[in-house]
């Protein structure tokens, strides 16, 4: 195994262990205040938007953005689910 690849495979499990409070923070609250089975689906592409970018990572650099920028979406998903949530509890 190259240095170079190594290099990457660390940086992409940190990048994945720095992203991981927020993923369960916004599923959590997404789940209890919205929809458990939307968040659930969202959480499982989540999941394998975070596998792509794992695999791409180890390939190359330029493969791991489309995984990188599908999981920040269903994070930003996530989070307007849970806000919408929020929301509807406080006027009902």
């Amino acid at each position: 195994m190259e240095l170079l690849e190594l290099e990457r495979l660390f940086r992409a499990q940190q990048n994945c262990g720095e992203l991981y409070p927020e993923f369960i923070i916004t599923l959590w609250v997404a789940k209890w205040y919205f929809n458990h089975v939307d968040a659930t689906c969202l959480g499982l592409a989540y999941i394998y938007a975070r596998h792509k970018y794992f695999w791409g990572s180890a390939e190359a650099v330029e493969k791991r953005i489309t995984g990188f920028q599908l999981s920040l979406g269903i994070l930003a998903l996530l989070t307007v689910l849970g806000a919408l949530g929020i929301a509807s509890t406080f006027l009902a």
